[in-house]
């Protein structure tokens, strides 16, 4: 078995391990990426908000294909817009995501 075999069944282990169903407009099937919302944990000083990053969601590249800014992308039941792809190099694509607002607001 080659190395890139070997990174290959690493990144269907993790994946199958860490992901949540992401769903991407324009696409039938949900995809597995790895949601992280770092907004859960924000460090206030004083009342303020510091360190506030947006969420993000890691896809594999071919489950990223097609995906533009503004793309509307679900995860754990909330929806958001992408703002930023930031592939790595190694297959994988960071989705850097914004929420959008409430329907109710």
């Amino acid at each position: 078995m080659t190395f890139r075999e070997h990174v290959a069944d690493l990144d269907t282990a993790v994946f199958e391990a860490l992901s949540d169903e992401v769903q991407i407009d324009g696409k039938p099937d949900p995809v597995m990426g790895m949601f992280y919302s770092p907004w859960l944990d924000v460090e206030t000083v004083r009342g303020q908000r510091t360190g506030l990053r947006e969420p993000f969601v890691i896809l594999r590249d071919a489950d990223a294909a097609g995906v533009r800014q503004r793309t509307r992308v679900q995860a754990l039941g909330d929806v958001f817009s992408v703002i930023e792809l930031q592939p790595d190099g190694s297959g994988m694509t960071k989705l850097v995501l914004r929420p959008e607002p409430c329907p109710s607001r």
